[in-house]
């Protein structure tokens, strides 16, 4: 990562105070990982490569330089019904009430991809969650996260599973090239109802 992004990432984790959560792994909802797999399959035509017009993502990269590093779908109604979906989830992990923030996808990482380990928006992204909803891969393409004494994990995903994590505070990423054909995931977000913290 280049430097002026690491120290960056450094002072903005600094800023965020630890809800003492740090991260969990759990089975999703049979039937909401259901409908997020019909949703990726009905919509495979309208996926998009992202950054397709010059954009530069600080922290998506590839080593293939033939393709994206992922494609993206983005339906602003299943996202929400989703944020809505799974909000009860994670106020039961976190002991609080949380408002919505934001959920992207359906993302679908490609052959080659990786990314920067870093934290999220410290004023949304707050109590969070990774879900995988299907994936063909060749080798494990864990999730790299570090608890709040810095110790790394590395936590596989497999479809229909979820991570929770303070993902303000906790770096995290995939810093390792996938190996496969694609990893399709979805990413939800919310904030504390008395979060007040500075950009």
């Amino acid at each position: 990562m280049p430097k002026h992004i690491e120290e960056r990432e450094r002072a903005a984790a600094a800023r965020v105070p630890s809800l003492g959560l740090g991260f969990k792994k759990t089975g999703l909802d049979p039937e909401v990982h259901q409908r997020m797999l019909d949703h990726l399959t009905t919509n495979t035509r309208n996926f998009r490569g992202e950054m397709a017009h010059g954009e530069v993502d600080d922290y998506l990269r590839t080593e293939n330089d033939r393709s994206f590093p992922s494609l993206i779908y983005f339906d602003e109604e299943f996202n929400q019904s989703v944020m809505e979906t799974l909000r009860p989830a994670h106020e039961a992990w976190s002991g609080m009430k949380l408002l919505n923030s934001a959920c992207y996808g359906i993302r679908v990482y490609q052959a080659g991809s990786y990314l920067f380990n870093h934290v999220d928006q410290t004023q949304t992204h707050v109590v969070s969650s990774t879900i995988c909803i299907d994936r063909k891969l060749n080798a494990p393409w864990p999730l790299y996260i570090e608890d709040h004494d810095g110790n790394p994990h590395e936590i596989s995903i497999e479809p229909g599973e979820m991570v929770f994590y303070e993902s303000a505070k906790l770096k995290h990423g995939r810093p390792q090239p996938m190996d496969g054909d694609f990893y399709a995931s979805i990413f939800v977000h919310y904030r504390p109802t008395d979060w007040k913290i500075d950009p």
